[in-house]
């Protein structure tokens, strides 16, 4: 008879959640995990060569699998070399199980080589850290990772696994059936009556639209709800999700990462509606200015994690429940309610809709500006790859050009929540190995890689898996030659910073990024003239396997 081995467990739950692909960076301890691939042929091990690779690939699988993504990593020193990409996830609330291979138990106390505290490193930035300390825990504690990563607010586990006890014989043959939370609860029907009330009662709403919306997949319900009470949407500040069309007639943008600029934004309206909001503070610098909610500014909050109501701004109506159902009903008692007025309501909503025409207006003389210079910019490069597209919307942008990232979001049509992603926490070097999982999540989806040459430096070594893996992504590096935004940040501090010239923040040295990419096998082109670039977009997209654009900007 063939023993279950407790690394066999693991399989079994990969096979219950329908999990095809692991994601991980061979070492000695997980030997056991990886001998086991072999016999499991309805899961593949995915090779990284880093391990911030095979966390961010399975960022990218999770997010399109809409299933929790599974990494093998190494020891301490692997675990720690995965840690910035795990803190992107914990950010993001991205269902990641992360396991860690450990020494033996009884060679732990004298400390061998590579030996450390994993749940010690990683307590602060994941739901549940773990270390299994003999065979007999070892099923509930697979059962607990799994349950905890998929249940809302979801969000990263760990498991540190001695691999004495993943090569021993399992405490059961099969385990049970997973745990499954039903999570879709509306919320209090008194709190939305009273989020109702003072909807109607304000003069000039703003919704704030988080990456909760389209977590839930609730864009749609929110965009009703802006229409039936007359109010602006705009997304949370680094979005990592598309959470409101951004063509809607209510949709005002995108909250930028600039203290002064969210203050100023947020003084124009009475009431601020927190729906799903994952970034209350997306800024890195503090400019000593407070908080960025003027005083007697009514707060409203929909959340599925009751940490995030209420968290920065004291007072205001919280409700706590699952945001699609939440939505909808909120949505429905607007009309019954007594404040509610129609006439002031289209009269908010024809304001609405002009501002919002006027920033797109604004964004097109932009665009036709950079046109007129003659150079390559972000705006061009989005604009050009919006026109490329799949017109019925079968695309992901995977969205690290940092500094011009946000064009890619002002300049291609997005409309739902799963053609776009990005990283949430600031730690760099997530983009190239997100677009992976995400390709090999959902193989027919066209799917770009929008980078910083800076970020792109990071983690080059995802090309090979790109290759391996046929992983259809366009590589697209939009080349600065600088480490640009951090030049923005030293201009934001101010003086008595910035009076030199600092070498180590520029780039423009010896990567050459081409044969980087062709040296993985990765067919690649340099673009330097705006005529070029149309030809290279498309040549990029109709590529059956990753493609690597290098396009020179200017900024």
């Amino acid at each position: 008879m063939t023993v279950t081995l407790g690394r066999d467990l693991l399989f079994q739950l990969l096979r219950e959640y329908g999990v095809s692909h692991v994601f991980g960076n061979p070492g000695t301890s997980e030997l056991p995990f990886i001998d086991g691939f072999p016999k499991y042929a309805d899961v593949e091990y995915v090779t990284a060569l880093h391990e911030a690779n095979a966390v961010g690939m399975a960022m990218g699988y999770a997010r399109q699998a809409d299933k929790p993504g599974v990494v093998i990593l190494h020891v301490a020193p692997g675990l720690a070399n995965g840690m910035g990409n795990l803190y992107n996830a914990y950010r993001a609330g991205i269902p990641l199980v992360v396991i860690a291979g450990q020494h033996h138990t009884r060679l732990l106390l004298e400390e061998p080589i590579l030996a450390g505290d994993h749940v010690g490193q990683v307590r602060s930035m994941t739901k549940w850290a773990h270390e299994v300390r003999y065979a007999e825990e070892l099923p509930l504690a697979l059962h607990r990772a799994f349950k905890v990563a998929m249940t809302p607010p979801r969000g990263p586990v760990f498991l540190s696994l001695p691999y004495d006890i993943s090569i021993a014989p399992a405490a059961v043959d099969r385990l049970a059936p997973p745990t499954r939370v039903a999570s879709g609860f509306c919320a209090e029907r008194a709190a939305l009556e009273e989020i109702a009330k003072e909807l109607l009662r304000a003069k000039r709403p703003l919704i704030l639209a988080g990456d909760g919306v389209g977590d839930a997949g609730a864009h749609l319900e929110l965009q009703r709800l802006a229409e039936r009470i007359g109010a602006g949407v705009m997304s949370e500040g680094m979005p990592t999700r598309q959470n409101a069309d951004n063509r809607h007639r209510c949709f005002l943008g995108t909250l930028p990462m600039n203290a002064g600029q969210i203050r100023r934004i947020l003084s124009e309206y009475d009431l601020l509606f927190y729906v799903g909001v994952k970034a209350q503070a997306p800024v890195a610098l503090y400019d000593n200015g407070g908080s960025f909610v003027k005083p007697g500014t009514t707060m409203l909050y929909l959340h599925d994690d009751p940490w995030e109501i209420g968290k920065n701004v004291a007072g205001g109506i919280g409700a706590w429940g699952a945001l699609k159902a939440s939505l909808a009903a909120l949505a429905d008692l607007i009309t019954d309610c007594a404040d509610f007025d129609q006439e002031q309501v289209r009269q908010r909503l024809r304001e609405v809709e002009a501002k919002a025409r006027a920033r797109r207006e604004q964004l097109e003389q932009a665009l036709d500006a950079d046109r007129q210079s003659g150079a390559i910019t972000a705006k061009i490069v989005a604009a050009e790859l919006a026109k490329l597209l799949p017109k019925d919307g079968k695309f992901t942008i995977v969205n690290e050009a940092v500094s011009n990232a946000l064009p890619f979001i002002d300049h291609i049509h997005l409309w739902e929540p799963k053609q776009y992603t990005a990283g949430k926490g600031g730690g760099l070097g997530h983009g190239a190995a997100q677009a992976v999982g995400t390709a090999i999540a959902d193989p027919e989806r066209t799917v770009v890689s929008l980078l910083g040459d800076g970020t792109f430096l990071y983690y080059p070594q995802i090309l090979y898996s790109a290759v391996k893996t046929n992983a259809r992504v366009l590589f697209i590096v939009v080349n600065n030659r600088a480490y640009h935004v951090l030049k923005k940040g030293l201009k934001a501090l101010g003086a008595p910073l910035g009076g030199d010239k600092l070498d180590c923040l520029d780039l423009d040295g010896p990567a050459d990024l081409i044969r980087m990419a062709e040296a993985f096998g990765v067919p690649a082109e340099r673009v330097t003239a705006v005529e070029s670039l149309p030809g290279a977009l498309k040549t990029g997209l109709q590529a059956q396997g990753p493609y690597f654009l290098d396009i020179s900007v200017t900024t």
